[in-house]
């Protein structure tokens, strides 16, 4: 990630619109997170980090996010990471929470062979993306598109359980997603938040990944 990106998402979080999405981001993320439950934030967790408690999440930030400010909310559960081959044992985390990452990734598909590496059984996926088609085509070199991202997901048979549309005034389910539906979500939100699950599921309850990736 290119540090003028680092710097675009700063700036944008600490407008009013960003503000406002961190707020409803970190209140969906609230309720999906126990105290008893091992979390990782992966990405750029800064403005959702004094949002959330629990003494069991650790924030591992990308090394080329590496010119973003340390984090002062804890400083001593974050490390600097290769996302290539993350320093951490398999099967560790019962929830990672990738935060603008899979957007600026050149590695996507390796990331996600070691957060699935890392996520117990059963464990949950919660990542949050900006939307490449709305205001953050001011940002450059946004690679992957929610597209892509599904595709991630399908391809380590990840069940996407729910997805949300998130702006400055609807934080909104989409109901039985389909790619018509998630094509036409794309003009209107401004970030995404996908929920899944590493898990066997009977085959009505799993989201038709493979539909998805006929969107532009």
């Amino acid at each position: 990630m290119k540090y003028s990106n680092v710097t675009s998402l700063e700036d944008f979080y600490t407008s009013r619109l960003g503000s406002c999405l961190a707020e409803k981001i970190s209140q969906y993320l609230s309720s999906r997170i126990s105290c008893e439950e091992s979390t990782l934030i992966l990405g750029y967790g800064d403005p959702y980090l004094n949002k959330l408690e629990s003494e069991n999440l650790f924030y591992a930030i990308p090394a080329g996010y590496k010119t973003s400010r340390w984090p002062s909310i804890r400083p001593f559960q974050t490390v600097v990471v290769d996302e290539k081959n993350l320093p951490f044992l398999s099967y560790c985390f019962d929830k990672i929470i990738v935060i603008n990452f899979f957007e600026f990734s050149k590695h996507s598909r390796q990331a996600l062979n070691e957060i699935s590496r890392c996520l117990k059984i059963n464990g949950d996926l919660i990542i949050i993306a900006l939307n490449k088609n709305m205001l953050f085509r001011k940002i450059r070199h946004i690679r992957n598109s929610i597209t892509e991202i599904f595709s991630c997901l399908n391809s380590k048979n990840f069940a996407l359980r729910h997805v949300f549309e998130v702006g400055e005034k609807s934080f909104h389910e989409i109901e039985e997603p389909s790619p018509l539906l998630l094509k036409t979500a794309q003009i209107f939100y401004d970030m995404v938040v996908l929920d899944a699950s590493r898990e066997i599921f009977a085959e009505e309850t799993v989201f038709n990944l493979q539909g998805a990736l006929s969107l532009p």
